[in-house]
């Protein structure tokens, strides 16, 4: 099985790749939805850090800790399911297992971060009853108080090749259960970011990457007039300018692998829709001849109202400044296409 997946900016309208996609018969889509495990803080790649490039007695028991605090965020409970659904309700049940396997030993224990995780007003509590003891009962030892007796530390040190055998398995089992009808190819977005994708390739066995990048003064607009969330910086021109920039700086240095990882932009799949989708199709592998359902999905009549959209919301100098700044991000609409 193969896998597809998106990695984007924020509104950079990775969507519109997972909409084309889905319109093939050959593929299982989990639609728009983000499966972000690999890649979200106290995710696989943090915990390969800490297990594998820099092991230490306190940080690496406590990554295991925070990913497994992470898997139970990401099962959900009874108002949100988040992640079990997709995975036949097996999220947790694969998860808890992956862990397992990295854990050598585990003992009843703790240290300063299982408090502090607890929360600052928790972690000073139990430093003045540590003290108070220190003061009473404890003057004559020079040990501190088991603050958390009941408390589960987590030791593992697999090597790295062993970290990355475990981690195939884990992820293998984690998309055969979002494909229980067994498709040729599996659409899943986000499961690696734009940058550093090199990181998160050996944990696939099959895996084709999109980048999806927009141009910035729709970006702008959209965020400031009609999204709102806050996400992008829009209150003033200059910091978002600077925010662009320092999202996409990885490029001025990573070397994609073509074979494995393609860029595109937004716009291409609506002003190139032939040629782009044709190209689409050769780098992941899919036959018109499977395109069941064409522009169900993605019409880029309709998807076009999202583009060029300073010719409606007039940003008067914002656009000038936008245009100056990030003049190698702006979309060739008179050309054959921006290639930055």
């Amino acid at each position: 099985m193969r896998v597809i997946t998106c990695a984007s900016y924020y509104g950079t309208g990775s969507s519109a790749v997972t909409d084309y996609v889905t319109e093939f018969s050959t593929v299982k889509s989990l639609g728009d939805s983000e499966i972000r495990i690999l890649h979200d803080m106290d995710g696989v790649s943090d915990l390969q850090y800490h297990l594998t490039e820099n092991h230490n007695r306190h940080n690496s028991g406590h990554a295991i800790k925070r990913f497994k605090k992470l898997v139970d965020f990401y099962s959900g409970n009874r108002l949100t399911h988040r992640y079990e659904p997709f995975f036949q309700n097996r999220w947790k049940e694969i998860s808890y297992r992956y862990i397992d396997s990295l854990v050598d030993f585990s003992y009843r224990g703790w240290w300063q971060y299982d408090l502090l995780d607890r929360g600052i007003g928790y972690y000073d509590r139990k430093q003045i009853f540590s003290k108070l003891y220190k003061l009473t009962l404890g003057r004559h030892n020079e040990h501190t108080l088991n603050s958390l007796p009941k408390e589960i530390t987590y030791c593992g040190h697999p090597t790295k090749e062993e970290f990355l055998e475990k981690t195939r398995t884990y992820v293998s089992q984690l998309m055969e259960a979002a494909n229980p009808q067994n498709a040729p190819m599996l659409m899943v977005d986000q499961l690696v970011p734009p940058s550093e994708i090199w990181r998160y390739l050996p944990f696939f066995d099959d895996i084709r990457v999109i980048v999806v990048d927009r141009d910035p003064r729709d970006l702008y607009i959209l965020e400031k007039f009609r999204w709102r969330c806050h996400v992008i910086p829009t209150d003033d021109v200059e910091t978002f300018c600077k925010w662009y920039r320092y999202t996409r700086a990885h490029r001025k240095t990573e070397v994609y692998d073509p074979e494995r990882v393609m860029l595109i932009h937004f716009e291409d799949l609506i002003y190139r829709y032939d040629g782009t989708t044709a190209a689409l199709r050769d780098f992941l592998g899919l036959s018109e001849e499977d395109h069941a359902a064409p522009k169900q999905y993605l019409d880029p009549a309709k998807s076009i109202k999202n583009t060029r959209t300073w010719e409606t919301y007039d940003i008067g100098e914002d656009l000038k400044t936008i245009e100056r700044e990030l003049a190698e991000y702006l979309y060739d609409y008179d050309g054959t296409g921006v290639t930055k």
